[in-house]
């Protein structure tokens, strides 16, 4: 195998993140979507490529990658020679870990959650879930309040992980004016010149 293939949804935040990160880097690949409707993710053929039936997956010669945060590591750390996106340093690292943590973990249960039952037609409560995505930007808002991104002066991949579905959620309906710093960090992210427009929905 050869060439670098990534399988996602049309509507997928999280296939999102990595086409994003992919035309940062620079580099060519095979966009396949599947297509949820007819459980072409469930079939015999991608299954054999993750077994948990979920997308992204990204295939890299005979590598198979599953997981988005995972695929945002193993890129940064193969095609990013100068370490800018994962740096090296020990802390960094650990508080890059802390927020791909919280796109799995805060954000999967609130941005994500209220994104895909108010958009999508996912099942839940969606009440609860824009409490949870109200809850998770007022951490965030406070958090970019003296920084241009999550780690400082510079982006990371930790931007790239919590980006995509906050953006959605306020396609959603919150209101990202009640929230400057994080309108301010959509701003400079969506400036940035290998920007990959998120979802419509």
């Amino acid at each position: 195998m050869s060439g670098i293939t990534l399988y996602s949804f049309s509507l997928s935040g999280n296939g999102h993140k990595i086409r994003h990160f992919l035309s940062i880097l620079g580099l060519q690949y095979e966009l396949k979507l599947l297509d949820p409707h007819t459980q072409e993710h469930k079939s015999k053929e991608f299954v054999a490529l993750n077994p948990l039936g979920q997308v992204p997956v990204l295939v890299d010669g005979d590598a198979v990658i599953c997981d988005s945060n995972a695929i945002l590591v193993y890129l940064a750390q193969k095609y990013d020679a100068d370490n800018t996106w994962y740096p090296e340093d020990v802390l960094l690292r650990a508080e890059i870990q802390k927020f791909l943590s919280m796109s799995a973990g805060e954000v999967l249960n609130g941005p994500n959650l209220y994104r895909g039952i108010k958009v999508i037609g996912k099942p839940g409560d969606l009440e609860q879930t824009y409490d949870k995505t109200i809850n998770f930007f007022v951490y965030l808002d406070k958090h970019l309040s003296d920084r241009d991104y999550l780690l400082g002066a510079k982006p990371s991949i930790a931007d790239i992980a919590l980006y995509t579905y906050p953006k959605l959620a306020v396609k959603a309906g919150v209101n990202v004016s009640d929230f400057p710093h994080i309108a301010k960090w959509f701003a400079r992210i969506e400036s940035g010149l290998s920007y990959v427009d998120a979802p419509e929905k």
